[in-house]
């Protein structure tokens, strides 16, 4: 039992942290859809913004999931542009703008562009 209980949390933690991963191509544009809600004061912010040689974000949108329902929650929807080929990881942080410290939320994102 003990073993098994071990084996669940490692496969938890596994998938945690896997990247997710995007191919596209040259000149091609591609959606990012993060779970947010921005009710909270919580945004999808991109980390390693600095870092645009092989992609860039063109467009950022939030929407909600259920408009009736205050304090829902929804998606933002990033658009990235694919600018040359290569790989470029994209590190996406959900945390309040004004906090610097404290554990934030990370999705990181590998994109191969061909």
């Amino acid at each position: 039992m003990k073993q098994f209980v071990v084996l669940a949390m490692i496969c938890v933690c596994f998938l945690s942290f896997q990247s997710r991963i995007i191919k596209a191509r040259q000149g091609e544009v591609f959606r990012v859809i993060l779970k947010a809600n921005h009710s909270t004061g919580f945004s999808w912010q991109w980390e390693n913004k600095t870092n645009k040689s092989i992609v860039d974000s063109v467009y950022m949108d939030y929407v909600l999931s259920d408009k009736s329902i205050t304090g829902a929650g929804g998606n933002e929807i990033w658009e990235f542009k694919a600018k040359r080929k290569g790989e470029q990881k994209l590190i996406m942080v959900y945390k309040r703008p004004w906090e610097k410290e404290g554990s934030f939320e990370k999705e990181e994102i590998l994109v191969r562009v061909e």
